[in-house]
């Protein structure tokens, strides 16, 4: 940020960028009125301002605008759990037309955006399917910034290229030091084969790549790492001796949510697909045995 006093402060962002268009032209912040001059002060004749509230209600207040929420998406896929806040898809086509957050109060002043941008980044979880939506990304808000994400939602996609995967791997190792939790699903293709009475046709995806799960093992810090989709069979055993952190299988992190409670209204459905996916799953690990990292 320049230190010329003549030239216009504007918070980061871009129009059509991942954040609803709510920053639409820069402005220059208005001074934030606090502390209260001596005449506001003397007999306690302070004026109420939203600076004057105690830091632990503008937080809140923060939370609430900037924390991805919509009670219509409730216990979809897109869903953080079984709760109203919703994943924030950094892919620019799968955004849904109306807000689940407000940010435009980023633009209020500097002491706000510099106490509610830590809010923004780290108590959202940010969903991609390409590795160049977390390059825009960082291209967008900078390495500052991107370092305060602590939640990654990753789907690979079946016909995905390796290359750009690695580099991702590769930023996330060494730049996104705030990384606290990952969950990552591996698809693969499970086609039926035209000719009847014939075994399905297998697309096999990223799951069984040796360079992409030791990419994904140089992550350091995690304290929560969820893996999903079609994998090697030894992947969850390296990844936990590798990353330090205990690594949950999508079956497993079910059976913790079906004890909290937090799947009751979707247990039956969720028991019917996971039965399917659990056999093609061990369809899938035929012959990766000897997949050793």
């Amino acid at each position: 940020m320049s230190n010329n006093p003549s030239q216009r402060w504007t918070p980061p962002f871009k129009r059509g960028g991942i954040f609803i268009e709510a920053l639409t032209k820069s402005k220059k912040p208005k001074p934030c009125n606090w502390p209260p001059t001596n005449n506001e002060a003397k007999g306690n004749n302070i004026e109420v301002t939203f600076l004057t509230l105690p830091v632990e209600i503008r937080l809140q207040i923060y939370n609430l605008l900037l924390v991805s929420r919509s009670n219509d998406w409730r216990g979809r896929s897109w869903s953080v759990g079984n709760t109203d806040q919703r994943k924030v898809f950094l892919s620019m086509e799968r955004n849904p037309m109306y807000r689940t957050m407000e940010p435009a109060i980023l633009q209020t002043c500097k002491q706000i955006y510099h106490e509610a941008n830590p809010i923004l980044y780290s108590q959202n979880v940010f969903a991609i399917a390409r590795p160049e939506e977390i390059f825009r990304l960082m291209l967008q808000i900078g390495l500052v910034k991107f370092k305060l994400i602590k939640k990654l939602d990753i789907w690979v996609p079946w016909m995905a290229d390796l290359s750009p995967w690695l580099r991702l791997l590769h930023i996330l190792a060494e730049e996104a030091s705030g990384l606290r939790s990952i969950k990552l699903k591996w698809c693969a293709g499970f086609m039926e084969n035209p000719r009847k009475f014939e075994r399905r046709v297998l697309e096999r995806g990223l799951g069984d790549q040796l360079d992409f799960v030791r990419a994904l093992g140089k992550i350091q810090g995690l304290e929560t790492l969820v893996i999903d989709g079609y994998y090697a069979k030894n992947w969850p055993a390296y990844l936990e001796e590798r990353m330090g952190v205990r690594v949950q299988t999508i079956d497993q992190w079910l059976d913790e949510m079906r004890l909290r409670g937090d799947l009751e209204d979707h247990i039956q459905y969720i028991c019917d697909v996971n039965e399917q996916y659990l056999q093609d799953l061990r369809e899938y690990q035929q012959g990766t045995e000897e997949l050793i990292p």
